[in-house]
């Protein structure tokens, strides 16, 4: 019994190792910046959150003023007028919350504006990856653009600039 399962043990080690040397890897990153419409993609979202967020930067630097304002002149309300001036505030600054969370959530407007433009986009790369990996029979392909840990990469396995041609 112990001899079968060490032989079984080798016969799957010899396996991984041989499988092992099919494994390449490529640059997402790089292939979706030679894409066009990715950077099209990106400019829109890019536009679309300046606009975002300079919208709710006026609402907090308008409850900024209100705020100070309110400091200011404390001492001169009746306690309901200060208790209404910070129920107020306090309203505003919920608002101001709700509409960053509107904005940036993740069920949010750029959430969703960024998956309607970019799966499509990524489907694309990820189907000419498995076309082009398919082809020369890789079982494994690594992307050195999430991989901040990879020290050493022989250029030899390196599918990018293939994957761009391919999306051509």
């Amino acid at each position: 019994m112990k001899k079968i399962f060490l032989t079984l043990t080798m016969v799957f080690a010899t396996m991984w190792v041989a499988n092992a040397q099919n494994v390449a890897f490529i640059s997402t990153e790089k292939v979706l910046e030679s894409l066009k419409s990715y950077v099209d993609a990106q400019s829109e979202l890019n536009a679309l959150a300046e606009k975002y967020q300079a919208s709710i930067q006026q609402d907090v630097d308008e409850l900024d003023a209100i705020y100070r304002e309110y400091q200011q002149n404390k001492a001169y309300y009746s306690q309901q007028q200060q208790t209404a001036r910070e129920n107020y505030i306090i309203d505003r600054e919920k608002a101001i919350n709700e509409k960053q969370e509107t904005f940036f959530g993740e069920q949010g407007v750029m959430a969703i504006r960024s998956e309607n433009l970019l799966k499509p986009i990524k489907e694309k790369v990820q189907a000419a990856i498995d076309t082009v990996a398919a082809r020369h029979g890789y079982v494994i392909v690594l992307d050195t653009s999430v991989m901040p840990g990879v020290v050493y990469k022989n250029d030899k396995f390196d599918l990018t600039n293939e994957v761009i041609e391919y999306l051509k």
